[in-house]
């Protein structure tokens, strides 16, 4: 019978059968209460106050009550928690039981909350096996007595500090008005669920969102003060319905784990949002606030923000002046990706405004009625329209939707026409050049929206991706402004204005960042800057890149090196041969770090048929300190006995090793008698492969990088775990690959949770309620949500690749 019910029926009927069964069996306990009391009346009474006699208590409220004496023959139930006392007996009548489990499950004992939580579990599900239960006993195993049914929060210790604090952190990442718990529903709701929770009004809600601001803005000031690069902000303006204005302020930045990271930083009122000063004083609050002024690397901003406002503060010249800023500055403000493909696609759609407002009228007129949407479809399936895209209205803020709807529309625009010719009460069907127009903009609105897409899909927007998009977008419109087709010209001329401004500004820190790439370096800034500006011109703006890219790589090569972690490879025992492998112990006066190198030249194994010719210059950095064995400091001790006296010879990893000149090295070597390993003959030959590495002369990391070969161009290529990979290797270039990648080239894609399509300041404008907080509250209400919507960022020791061992060395 009970398969038939509904499930919530079943439920209802077992809870009203347990409820029988409980009632009847508390009155067959106060029945043998009656008759202990009965009996104590005729004997004397015990002398200890827990002595019961008769059968043994079957309610479960004496797990937590004991049975004392009161004044002559009243007994009284006493909680063991709080030793309160309540009526049990009176010498001749036994009291009920519902009056103490009501002091358990409701809560009422002042020291539930602090009890263990064993207490609360054999209230609800077991009766003393639970308390008893052993590690051997199987987990979740229903005890042998029948269990209690209380209410859902009886179980459960209440604290209300941390209650307080997870309903702040809704009403921050909701977007929930402060005022929301003095609402009559919402106070209903929380006394329905814990009555003991009581929230005095918004006030209390608001100290405790700003209590929250400020203890993870504590934590975060400890990450920014252990990265070990520079970070990068973005601006955003926010307007309000008065005459004042917020500004926006995050920061980008790589961790020492090669993680990128974007937080708001500040979110500050200014008086005039347009003013030449508002945002070089805005930047100059935050980057004290958060002691960030040495790190600062580049600035982002949108549209509606001009560079004349950053350099008529003379922010630019005060940074460069302390030799803040590198490259002169130069790459000092960037201009935000999104925010021009936003510009560019409005452009196109305003060349054909009149035209997509007749489109929309269409739309609207045959989605208005059932009737109309059939009367469509038939002169569709009339007309053979193979077309499987389905007519919608657009989205006006949404540059995207309105693409969508111009695409759908003309593949319908024969039917758009019949249809004017069916019905008299539609008449607002484009004409033929009209569609043609329609069908020029599509074409360049797909490539917009195409690069679009690539910057929103991407999760980790690193600086080198849009280079790819940047630059094929300005080959297309530089082609396409100059030709002698009328509609093409006259839609591309706004659009090519546009971005040729972007790409004259922000070409240098694009072409930069690609090289920072592994699969394409200067090759695809060859290719590209060619194909844009001819075979004659071409080398000259690539010369520009690779000129600033030099003096940029110079300045981080003359810049100190941070406390950066050193890592050393954990030895490799080599069971065949183990004394084929030795140690040395090199010192590097710059650094101060101490590392271990492999043997730069090779024996051969057992007589060897395969010898190792292994230049010095190609040693992997695969030591162990070893005092007793290493050679004195300076030294280098080769495998076949001849110790070279050194100086400054820099290997291919870049450990640097110091030598003296050629002619001193040459006259220090003391040949020995060869090892039994390397008895060929052949020791002068290795003399003459040292020699070679001493006096082939280093290159630079950014040369040696740039004539390797091209990364393969996988799909699962990840650039950030490359250099992570590569970094000892490049310890210099690396530093500059970790500012330049993390440059935020777009306020909005991947990783921002905002969407390339609806970039704009015209979206960013505060509501009433929003502009009425007072500006600190405002300020840990944005920060505080975007902080929760990441895991908690912690400096954690970076993870290497391999048996690698992680040493931090103090400079």
């Amino acid at each position: 019978m009970s398969e038939l019910m509904d499930p919530e029926q079943h439920n209802q009927l077992v809870l009203a059968e347990d409820i029988e069964q409980e009632h009847l069996h508390e009155h067959e306990h106060e029945h043998e209460q009656e008759q202990e009391v009965e009996h104590e009346q005729e004997e004397e009474p015990e002398p200890t106050p827990t002595a019961t006699r008769g059968r043994k208590k079957k309610s479960l409220v004496w797990q937590h009550f004991t049975v004392v004496n009161g004044p002559g023959r009243m007994k009284r139930a006493c909680c063991n928690l709080c030793k309160q006392t309540f009526a049990y007996s009176d010498g001749s009548k036994v009291a009920g039981t519902s009056h103490l489990k009501r002091h358990i499950t409701l809560g009422s004992c002042p020291m539930l909350k602090t009890t263990d939580r064993e207490h609360q579990y054999l209230l609800n599900s077991g009766g003393p096996q639970a308390a008893t239960q052993t590690p051997e006993s199987t987990p979740g195993e229903r005890p042998a007595k029948r269990r209690y049914r209380v209410s859902g929060f009886s179980g459960a210790t209440f604290d209300h500090n941390l209650s307080l604090s997870n309903l702040a952190k809704m009403v921050v990442l909701h977007d929930y008005p402060l005022h929301v718990v003095e609402q009559p529903a919402f106070l209903a709701f929380v006394e329905s669920l814990q009555p003991r929770f009581q929230v005095h009004d918004a006030t209390s809600v608001e100290s405790e969102v700003l209590s929250l601001y400020h203890k993870e803005k504590h934590n975060l000031m400890q990450v920014f003060g252990s990265i070990p690069g520079r970070i990068s902000l973005a601006i955003s303006l926010w307007t309000t319905s008065q005459t004042l204005g917020y500004v926006g302020l995050h920061g980008q930045f790589i961790d020492s784990d090669w993680k990128l990271h974007r937080r708001m930083l500040n979110y500050l009122m200014v008086t005039s949002p347009h003013s030449e000063n508002a945002l070089s004083e805005a930047i100059e609050v935050s980057l004290s606030d958060w002691n960030l002024k040495s790190k600062l690397f580049t600035i982002t901003l949108d549209n509606n923000c001009s560079s004349h406002d950053i350099y008529s503060a003379n922010l630019r010249d005060h940074l460069s002046n302390k030799d803040a800023l590198l490259l002169k500055g130069q790459l000092f403000v960037v201009r935000c990706y999104a925010h021009v493909l936003n510009n560019v696609a409005q452009d196109v759609i305003a060349s054909i405004h009149g035209i997509i407002y007749n489109i929309r009228e269409s739309v609207k007129f045959i989605k208005a009625s059932p009737s109309r949407e059939e009367k469509f479809a038939e002169i569709a399936l009339q007309l053979e329209i193979p077309s499987t895209k389905t007519l919608s209205l657009d989205t006006t803020t949404q540059w995207n939707t309105t693409y969508s709807m111009l695409c759908a529309a003309l593949e319908y625009k024969q039917a758009f026409n019949l249809l004017e010719t069916c019905d008299d009460n539609y008449n607002e069907a484009p004409s033929a050049e009209d569609w043609r127009k329609v069908e020029v903009a599509c074409v360049y609105l797909k490539l917009l929206y195409d690069s679009a897409n690539t910057v929103n899909n991407t999760e980790e927007p690193t600086s080198n991706i849009f280079y790819h998009e940047a630059w094929k977008i300005q080959l297309e419109l530089k082609g396409s402004v100059q030709s002698k087709d009328p509609v093409v010209s006259s839609i591309t001329k706004e659009m090519y204005d546009k971005f040729e401004k972007y790409w004259r500004d922000c070409s240098l820190i694009l072409a930069i960042a690609v090289v920072m790439d592994p699969r394409y370096k200067m090759k695809l800034v060859d290719f590209s800057f060619k194909r844009i500006y001819g075979n004659e011109e071409g080398p000259r703006y690539v010369k520009m890149v690779e000129d600033a890219l030099m003096e940029l790589y110079n300045e981080y090569v003359a810049q100190p090196l941070p406390l950066t972690p050193a890592y050393v490879e954990q030895q490799q025992q080599d069971v065949a041969d183990p004394g084929e492998h030795i140690e040395a112990d090199i010192t590097s006066e710059n650094n101060n770090v101490v590392s271990n190198a492999e043997n730069g030249v090779e024996g051969h194994e057992n007589g060897g048929d395969q010898p190792k010719e292994a230049q010095v210059d190609d040693m992997a950095v695969k030591m162990e300190v070893d005092a007793s064995e290493a050679p004195a400091e300076g030294e280098i001790e080769m495998n076949n006995n001849v110790t070279i006296q050194t100086e400054d010879i820099e290997v291919n990893n870049n450990v640097s090793i110091q030598m003296e000149d050629e002619s001193n090295a040459r006259d220090d070597i003391q040949p020995a008698a060869p090892i039994a390993s390397t008895g060929d003959g052949l020791l002068d030959f290795d003399i003459y492969l040292s020699e070679m590495a001493v006096n082939q002369p280093k290159k630079p990391e950014l040369e040696q990088y740039l004539e390797e070969m091209l990364q393969p161009r996988t799909n699962d290529f990840n650039i950030l775990t490359w250099w992570k990979m590569n970094s000892f290797k490049y310890p210099t270039l690396s530093k500059l690959a970790r500012d330049i990648l993390a440059i935020p080239m777009a306020m909005a894609g991947g990783g921002t949770g905002l969407s390339v399509f609806g970039a704009g300041s015209a979206n960013r404008i505060l509501d009433d309620y929003r502009s009425s907080m007072r500006p600190d509250t405002l300020e840990a209400i944005f920060c505080a949500k975007d902080w929760y919507q990441y895991m908690p960022t912690s400096v954690a020791e970076p993870t290497t690749p391999g048996a690698m061992a992680l040493v931090q060395f103090d400079m």
